[in-house]
């Protein structure tokens, strides 16, 4: 729902045009204690609500035909130290 609410807002104002790039999940490896954890559990490196938050994220590109000139992203810090973590986290 809140992926699709801002998303939504964004692209029905008169500044959607200037988004080049969404932020769709941060930090999911470094969570501690987070709510999504209390509802999908801990396994940070299958999420199912990363996962969850990418599709409805690139659905609401695809409405609005953005998928070829918008970017989403996984962004966390110290992924040097944790590359295999991470890839393992975005194949899923």
């Amino acid at each position: 729902m809140y992926v699709k609410t801002v998303m939504n807002h964004v692209y029905t104002n008169q500044y959607g045009s200037v988004v080049y790039a969404w932020d769709v999940a941060n930090e999911i490896l470094h969570a501690n204690n987070s709510g999504w954890e209390a509802v999908y559990g801990n396994n940070r490196k299958n999420a199912s609500y990363v996962k969850k938050a990418f599709n409805y994220a690139y659905d609401t590109l695809e409405y609005f035909k953005l998928t070829d000139s918008v970017k989403l992203f996984y962004n966390d810090y110290n992924t040097y130290m944790e590359v295999n973590d991470v890839i393992t986290l975005v194949n899923y």
